[in-house]
């Protein structure tokens, strides 16, 4: 049931598709909703080269922390907060994600899968599925870059990955969500099988590339703790109660098997937003008695 959408009016890589036109998701198992619990490793530069286009709050302005994420000398305070899940904060959320059971997805960018195998091993133990994360935090893709410059950087992000986890990567989350026009179709002539970049909807959809086959497993941005805990100035309790509500909203719908339900909701989790002592307190898996999940990643 396409939208009828001129050229040029938003987007071509996927039909648009009102959810309760949709017959019921069915997960194996007869399970009631899926759940991915996505844990990004990325890098925060120290410096990055000049005229490097920056991520942006979605607050507005600049996303550093204490410089303004200026790329002429270091944001100490950015590279701290990052460092901080690298050092301590990823650490700790695996803890309690083993605690539980829960067997998480790793967005590993180049960077860390270059210069942390520490990292890597700590998800291999616990076959975590690893899918590429971009180059580092601070270079993402932009639409400035030719379209040989993105699909190398593309490229050399899947090889990092392949390279430190022994296996290629069917999976992309850009750092801090970020595409052109063409990702999706280099993408998926790239090998990637499903992206999550796309937070438009509730449940994953086949997308429609030039070639090869893409799927978006999006993440909205209520799911991402990043956005809702610093930049939208949230406390981790507020975080936790979100991620709850959100959960039961979708197993309620599902259970009452209306069209289009069977969600997949997928929380994303950096180190330093959840992971400090006073927040792991909150961060408690909820439990449900009438519960039925499929899997714990895409």
């Amino acid at each position: 049931m396409p939208a009828q959408r001129a050229s040029g009016m938003d987007q071509e890589v996927s039909p648009w598709s009102p959810i309760i036109a949709r017959p019921v998701l069915r997960w194996p198992d007869n399970a009631r909703v899926a759940l991915a619990v996505l844990v990004n490793l990325e890098h925060w530069d120290w410096e990055v080269p000049p005229q490097t286009p920056l991520a942006v709050s979605p607050l507005g302005g600049p996303e550093g922390l204490w410089s303004g994420n200026q790329p002429a000398f270091p944001d100490i305070g950015g590279y701290g907060n990052h460092e901080y899940g690298n050092r301590v904060g990823l650490f700790r959320i695996l803890a309690v994600l083993d605690k539980y059971g829960i067997t998480p997805t790793l967005a590993l960018d180049k960077a860390v899968a270059d210069h942390y195998p520490f990292l890597i091993q700590e998800g291999q133990r616990r076959d975590a599925e690893f899918i590429a994360h971009g180059l580092s935090r601070r270079r993402i893709i932009h639409i400035g870059m030719s379209e040989d410059e993105e699909r190398q950087y593309i490229r050399d992000s899947i090889a990092a990955v392949a390279q430190a986890t022994g296996t290629r990567p069917v999976g992309w989350s850009g750092p801090d969500f970020q595409e052109t026009p063409r990702t999706p179709d280099l993408l998926a002539a790239a090998g990637i099988r499903y992206v999550c970049d796309w937070g438009n909807d509730e449940q994953p959809y086949k997308m429609t590339p030039q070639t090869g086959e893409l799927y978006s497993l999006g993440v909205n941005a209520y799911l991402d703790d990043n956005y809702i805990h610093l930049h939208g100035r949230r406390t981790i309790h507020e975080v936790n109660l979100l991620w709850r509500e959100w959960f039961d909203g979708l197993l309620r719908r599902r259970c009452d098997d209306r069209p289009g339900d069977g969600a997949a909701p997928a929380p994303v989790d950096h180190g330093p937003a959840v992971a400090h002592p006073a927040s792991r307190r909150r961060a408690r898996p909820h439990h449900h008695p009438r519960r039925g999940v499929e899997g714990d990643r895409p």
